[in-house]
């Protein structure tokens, strides 16, 4: 029932009555680490001279949570509405419990309803992660991005340089790599896509032109994503080559997929956010 709910769900956010659009924010988290609380700060920015409703869909990473509902009602023209953490936002205005909220992260789809926005300019969303080190303390830099307008004929293979340094000589950052990958849920036609994909990974090192370690698969539900901490240790990727190229390619299923790469800094639990091409 959980999963027919999805996607009906999915289906009114990604295609509202007549016009308007969605973007798409593959990561937004409100996690409690060992040392450090992870926050994430979310801007929605109305760019047009017409107001407009917004709503939204959270899945976890989990596929777990399923929360939807309207983020913004009337967002007036020129207007932005701001939360510092949208975790707890969600929770406080009643979409998840207040234990989901301790540990969440997923995705998120916002749809801007006005029918006369057309072009996917008219508004945009930003993201920013951030976390403290100790409570009380400064906020760190964390990361940020621009949410993504879901258009047609979107990516099925993806490329991507990641890197680890854990084992470089003293004096080197010490850097990681997470990799998150996504599911859309939406094809190339604009439709919602229910079917699950199959995404593989493919690791060469650029030394070599070589193929090192596991092609390891990932399979998503729609609007799913995953998030595969610390890449060398998970697959026993050889700390000989500290960068590889990563290819991504859509084995299964024929959903549009994401994926992104956070080159973490283990020391300031900092990351470097970019997304794979």
């Amino acid at each position: 029932m959980r999963k027919l709910s999805f996607v009906v769900v999915l289906a009114v956010l990604a295609a509202p009555a007549f016009a308007g659009f969605s973007v798409d924010l593959p990561i937004v988290a409100g996690l409690q680490g060992v040392s450090t609380r992870f926050y994430t700060a979310v801007d929605v920015t109305n760019y047009s001279a017409q107001p407009t409703d917004v709503s939204f869909e959270y899945i976890s990473t989990d596929y777990t949570v399923e929360a939807h509902g309207t983020l913004v009602t009337g967002l007036p023209a020129h207007g932005n509405f701001h939360t510092d953490d949208v975790i707890i936002y969600l929770a406080n205005h009643g979409f998840l419990t207040a234990d989901q909220a301790k540990n969440s992260k997923g995705t998120m789809l916002l749809t801007f309803t006005n029918p006369a926005f057309l072009e996917g300019s008219e508004a945009a969303v930003t993201v920013r992660t951030y976390n403290f080190l100790t409570p009380g303390q400064p906020a760190s830099v964390g990361y940020s991005y621009r949410g993504f307008v879901v258009r047609g004929e979107g990516a099925h293979a993806l490329s991507a340089v990641i890197g680890d340094t854990s084992t470089a000589s003293s004096g080197v950052p010490v850097v990681i790599t997470n990799l998150g990958v996504e599911d859309v849920g939406i094809n190339d036609q604009g439709q919602v896509d229910t079917a699950p994909v199959t995404v593989q990974l493919t690791f060469v090192d650029p030394a070599t032109g070589h193929q090192v370690g596991p092609q390891p698969t990932v399979t998503l539900k729609p609007g799913q994503v995953t998030q595969i901490n610390n890449v060398w240790t998970t697959y026993s990727l050889s700390h000989s080559a500290q960068n590889l190229l990563l290819t991504l390619a859509e084995t299964a299923g024929t959903a549009q997929i994401r994926a992104y790469v956070i080159e973490k800094d283990v020391t300031t639990n900092d990351g470097s956010i970019f997304f794979a091409q």
